[in-house]
């Protein structure tokens, strides 16, 4: 870890708790979607969407990595079958993605990055498409790579590759930081990255995949490690 220059983070359930956030944000869709087209919701089910989602995905297999593509199709073909027009589509995924920008960050989070920041590049790379400048917390980070970004989504060798190729790193320099043990840390570690497995909630880690060279609580517990190895 002696070349270190670099920490990239991984977003959703690393630096905040997604579960609520999306669930709040399809709910609020669904609301929006009840007053204004009430006649595209006849199933009245917000499970119905996902499904939607998945239907395109399954049409469109080479963009299935880019989750906000799948919302906004989802949506306007299920509008488009009751006689209403895109932008009504657009319209409802706006109301989507306001809330689903509207986060609350671990209490660690910004204490660990401001930390982090004096000694390491920070940047972040997500599967996801959450909006940093939207959430308040861009202007920490260098750069952010997403799967629309590289065309392909984690655990693929490839978006790494991107975030290289943007940063002008070698994987040695780079520790990437995230939660999912397949996702996050081995598709990190195949692509020559060091990884840290952020396990918040404490679980044991998968048996039959190769250990990450740091595993820790939070990020806070991160900020410990690297300052005292450093």
């Amino acid at each position: 870890m002696r070349h270190l220059q670099a920490i990239c983070f991984d977003l959703d359930n690393t630096f905040w708790d997604v579960v609520p956030v999306i669930v709040r944000a399809e709910r609020a869709m669904h609301a929006w979607l009840a007053t204004h087209c009430p006649d595209a919701l006849a199933d009245d089910d917000v499970e119905a969407l996902r499904r939607d989602r998945e239907a395109v995905a399954q049409s469109h297999p080479h963009r299935r990595h880019d989750v906000t593509f799948l919302r906004q199709e989802a949506l306007r073909r299920r509008l488009a079958a009751a006689g209403h027009a895109p932008e009504v589509a657009m319209a409802a995924f706006d109301v989507f993605f306001a809330a689903r920008n509207h986060v609350d960050l671990f209490a660690d989070v910004a204490p660990a990055l401001e930390r982090l920041g004096a000694r390491y590049r920070l940047m972040t790379l997500t599967n996801g498409n959450a909006d940093l400048a939207r959430i308040g917390i861009a202007h920490r980070f260098e750069c952010s790579i997403s799967a629309v970004d590289a065309g392909c989504a984690k655990p693929d060798a490839r978006i790494f590759t991107a975030l290289l190729r943007r940063t002008g790193l070698r994987p040695e320099e780079v520790l990437y930081v995230g939660d999912e043990p397949q996702t996050d840390i081995v598709g990190a570690q195949r692509a020559g990255l060091h990884a840290a497995w952020v396990n918040r909630a404490r679980q044991p880690w998968p048996s039959d995949l190769a250990a990450p060279q740091w595993s820790v609580t939070d990020l806070g517990h991160l900020a410990d490690c690297l300052m005292a190895d450093g």
